[in-house]
């Protein structure tokens, strides 16, 4: 999936253009040698020029190429447009702060810019914009596609330069991506800082090239870059792209987290929509600092920000604001440190560096004179900065100490810690290693086991160089959710934004309803542990009545396992409170249990992952047994046949948002009803199958739930919840599967905007590539015209922005923008693009996904109750038996059945038995003795949510500090 990031942009665009540039002139320059024509410059096999020669490899295409692709002057403009933006925002920086440093950075940028315009202009670029602006005027569509429709789409790919450079053709709308750029050749290189370079034609003037092309064989895409004099400039720019990233989800997440204090947002959304955006910001660093070795480490960020000032000088600074591509600066002054996260990276040094002393989890005796008695209710809007700023390192740092003591206490205090002689600096800290079964940190175990390990070395080890962007992110999101409950947020124009505490918000309100009562003498309540409770009951009930539960006694297990690991560790830690006198909780003068009573973010977390576990299991259970399949096909019979005359609405909503599980395709019969559930069934595989399936030295191995459902085969229950499908993917967006996604959700429209388009030969209408997400997408109800499908989402997101901006420039004066010419004169000569799918654009589209999987109400699949839709489910075929035995027409007692086979494999109770008669639909009594059962025992599907409603649609005026207007597209300095 394609997600626009500056340097990103930048780095693919500057490499495409290159490699149309290169192979082009390659091309001409054998043909000119095989000509026995004198030429001065040489093949280039490595994909390396300097900027200089960029002018004279133009000129030499325009002699004897001919006409030149669109797509080469579209990319002009983009590297173009995007390097003035840097250049724009590097003069803010000297203006504010000058330095012979940023001067030479200017005249870098300035000379590339220069250089690359020049050569725009030498290949004809001022000709095709004239007819550009003529195109446009007369208000046709650029290569035959209205590019309004398709704003979110990438509009280059090497494919198509590969036939723009062989067939002398625009790109046109057609684009994909190809192979090539996804396994790229990583070529480590030294920043190099003031130190001129060999020019690269110089350096090839001896080479040979094997392939006729004159282009190496091991030469990638993402080997073709330009040299400049100054690495660190280049560097600089990803830094800035990083963190531009990091400030907009830090900005959209505190206006989450507020909504969770304020206005009754589940915090199961707050906390996976946070876990998305710290894995997006991983794969950035990934993929921005790869060039980069050595320099990807935070606290190489941090001395790039401040670019040599000591920490207590200049920490105020400008802030430009990119609306519409246009770089705009005002007069505000922003927090240096505030804005780029040093404050906490200042903080979790300290912690790990403090830790570290003696590796027993108690503050040293200098810390513990900083953090002592903090005081969760200290009155914020009465505080002066520096006292916020004091009260928040106090928090981190306790917090900090419980959680590595939690991740840690079973090796360094536990019963046999001794006997195992763990060496904690070398120790597995993540739910891989040897302390995996005792899983203390539900949904922040990676983020415990980085922070652990670190934690964890000796004395003395350097350690900065490991801490990496997203952890420091990470941490950020943590310690935001809190302070934005206590009434302070961070704008990024405002500085400080205070106001009244959530009033009676508790971090645990979400996880609790949950959970309900864990006491299983209570009989009340509608929580998880009441459930289990009632669930075990209620199959005992079964067992006596003659049903066999061998078939789904192992799915109960997994329920039973998780139960027992709920207890232990959701929402408190039974052991670290066990062990409370030798190591006691950093908040227990004030509230033991504070790790979890003062971290929503810990209780949302926590929650989010307690209902993928759940989910999960119940598809296990519902795999196992019968009766959930064969009430929705019966269900499903007795309305198309007219004997409900009114839908179920629990067993209707079910049907249909389990549709792909339920139903072969995902499509309703109208008829054939016991074959549809037939061919259906025979999907899911025996127990001995399922055993034979399973690896049983991996399960004699399992200690928790989540390896057990990990080793269990799911034929026909495989349709994944947001909460599920981003967890299987580490949260990245990028690594879910076509095959996972929903093509009616809000990410499968972004992946159906991004598909290949293909215009037809005869019509000249544009379709999308036939793939299995488009395929779906129609089966869904999408139709033929699925590119006209996709526009409300953009038009919902143009007006959002647009909002967005209009806010931004209602509180700030025109006069204080200072619109730079060259990046307006860059703007102006393209059609803007308002509708790019950058990553803070991607997150708020992926937080509606989020939020209708926790918080909706028809396709809420982590907001059912499935214990007590399991249930309800047994209890409808009671009274399908129960019906039939009070029924006077005597063919009901033995009704005819002919397939042994379903029969044997089930132990075939008698409303099974019952059942599948009725769904061969020929006896007509027996379906309405089966409605009967249906109308008599209901189901309302709102009764089983877990969480009926939120009050966001409320005033929000005083309600919290308001983030939300302060998140345009931006970028500080």
């Amino acid at each position: 999936m394609k997600v626009d990031n500056f340097y990103v942009s930048y780095k693919r665009d500057t490499r495409l253009l290159l490699y149309w540039i290169i192979k082009t002139s390659n091309a001409i320059i054998k043909k000119l040698k095989d000509s026995a024509h004198k030429v001065a410059l040489e093949v280039n096999i490595t994909g390396q020029v300097s900027v200089s020669d960029l002018i004279p490899l133009s000129e030499l295409i325009v002699k004897y190429h001919g006409d030149i692709p669109s797509t080469i002057y579209h990319l002009f403009q983009s590297v173009i447009k995007l390097r003035s933006i840097y250049h724009s925002q590097f003069q803010q920086l000297a203006a504010a702060t000058p330095s012979e440093e940023l001067e030479t950075n200017n005249s870098t940028h300035k000379f590339f810019i220069d250089t690359l315009t020049r050569a725009f202009e030498v290949l004809g670029g001022e000709n095709w914009l004239s007819k550009e602006r003529t195109k446009r005027a007369s208000n046709d569509k650029v290569d035959g596609c209205d590019t309004n429709t398709f704003e979110f789409t990438n509009k280059f790919s090497l494919l198509d330069l590969e036939s723009a450079s062989e067939n002398d053709d625009g790109l046109g709308a057609n684009s994909e991506e190809s192979d090539k750029q996804s396994a790229p050749s990583r070529k480590k290189r030294k920043l190099r800082k003031g130190k001129k370079r060999v020019k690269a034609r110089k350096t090839h003037r001896d080479c040979k090239s094997s392939k006729s092309d004159g282009r190496a064989p091991d030469v990638t895409l993402e080997s073709y870059r330009i040299i400049e004099d100054d690495d660190m400039t280049e560097y600089f720019m990803a830094v800035l792209a990083l963190t531009r990233d990091m400030l907009q989800f830090r900005l959209f997440l505190q206006d989450v987290w507020r909504k969770v204090a304020y206005n009754n947002l589940n915090s199961a959304v707050a906390a996976a929509i946070s876990n998305i955006a710290v894995a997006m910001v991983k794969q950035s660093e990934i993929t921005i600092f790869s060039d980069f070795p050595g320099y990807e480490s935070y606290e190489r960020i941090k001395q790039a920000i401040l670019r040599g000032d000591t920490e207590q000088s200049n920490n105020e600074i400008r802030c430009t604001i990119v609306v519409e591509g246009l770089a705009q600066t005002t007069k505000a002054l922003l927090d240096k440190k505030e804005l780029f996260l040093i404050h906490t990276y200042h903080d979790l040094v300290d912690f790990i560096t403090d830790y570290q002393k003696t590796r027993s989890g108690k503050p040293t005796k200098r810390m513990l004179a900083q953090i002592d008695n903090w005081n969760p209710n200290l009155n914020l809007q009465k505080a002066t900065k520096e006292e916020r700023i004091k009260w928040r390192r106090s928090y981190t740092i306790n917090w900090l100490y419980d959680l590595v003591n939690i991740t840690a206490c079973v090796a360094v205090h536990g019963e046999h810690a001794k006997n195992e002689h763990y060496v904690l600096e070398e120790m597995d800290w993540s739910d891989q290693g040897p302390l995996r079964s005792h899983h203390r940190m539900f949904g922040l175990i990676n983020f415990a086991a980085e922070v652990t390990t670190l934690a964890m070395q000796k004395h003395g080890t350097d350690f900065r160089h490991k801490i990496s962007p997203h952890l420091v992110f990470h941490l950020q999101c943590i310690i935001d959710a809190w302070t934005v409950s206590r009434g302070w947020a961070i704008c990024w124009m405002k500085g400080h934004v205070l106001s009244d505490p959530a009033q009676n918000f508790q971090p645990r309100r979400d996880l609790e309803i949950f959970l309900g009562c864990e006491n299983w003498k209570e009989e009340k309540g509608d929580g998880f542990f009441q459930a289990i409770i009632m669930l075990d009951k209620c199959l005992v009930r079964l067992k006596h009545k003659g049903r066999s539960l061998e078939v789904i006694q192992e799915c109960i297990g997994i329920l039973d396992e998780l139960r027992l690991e709920f207890l232990d560790a959701l929402g408190k830690c039974k052991i670290f409170h066990s062990l409370s006198a030798l190591l006691p909780s950093r908040f227990a003068s004030r509230n033991p249990n504070g790790a979890w009573d003062y971290s929503p973010f810990l209780c949302g977390a926590g929650l989010a992952e307690g209902l993928e576990l759940l989910y999960r299991s119940i598809m296990v259970l519902w795999e196992g047994m019968p009766e959930p399949m064969l009430i929705i096909h019966l269900h499903h019979m007795l309305v198309q046949k007219g004997h409900l005359k009114q839908t179920i609405s629990l067993y209707g909503n079910l049907g249909m948002i389990f549709s792909g599980s339920f139903f072969s395709g995902g499509q309703l019969p109208i008829s054939g009803f016991f074959k549809a559930f037939h061919s259906q069934f025979d999907k899911s595989p025996s127990r001995e199958e399922s055993q034979k399936m399973m690896n049983r030295r991996a399960v004699e191995k399992a200690t928790r739930a989540r390896d057990l459902l990990n080793l269990v085969p799911l034929p026909c229950f495989k349709q994944k919840s947001s909460l599920t499908m981003y967890a299987s993917a580490d949260w990245d967006p990028d690594r879910v599967p076509d095959s996972d996604v929903d093509p009616l959700s809000a990410l499968g429209l972004i992946r159906l905007s991004q598909t290949r388009r293909i215009r037809d030969p005869v019509t000249s209408v544009w379709r999308l590539e036939e793939t299995d997400l488009v395929q779906r997408a129609r089966a869904a109800g999408m139709g033929e015209s699925i590119i006209s499908a996709l526009d409300p989402l953009f038009e919902m997101f143009r007006d959002e922005r647009q909002a967005q901006m209009d806010r931004v420039r209602s509180e700030y004066p025109s006069w204080l923008y200072d619109v730079n010419k060259a990046s307006k004169k860059a703007e102006s000569s393209v059609k803007t693009t308002k509708c790019e799918v950058t990553a803070e654009r991607l997150l708020r589209i992926i937080y509606k996904d989020v939020h209708n999987d926790v918080c909706g109400r028809l396709r809420a699949f982590s907001n059912l109750s499935y214990i007590y839709i399991t249930m309800q489910i047994i209890l409808t075929f009671e009274k399908f038996e129960s019906e039939c035995q009070t029924s006077s027409n005597p063919t009901f007692k033995l009704p005819p059945f002919d397939d042994a086979e379903l029969g044997d494999q089930w132990g075939m109770p008698t409303s099974v038995h019952l059942a599948l008669s009725a769904l061969h639909g020929k006896d007509e009594e027996l379906l309405k003795s089966m409605a009967a059962a249906f109308e008599r025992g209901g189901g309302r599907f709102m009764d089983y949510l877990y969480w009926k409603a939120e009050d966001e649609d409320k005033d929000e005026t005083s309600r919290g500090p308001v983030t939300e207007d302060c998140s345009p597209d931006c970028c500080v300095m």
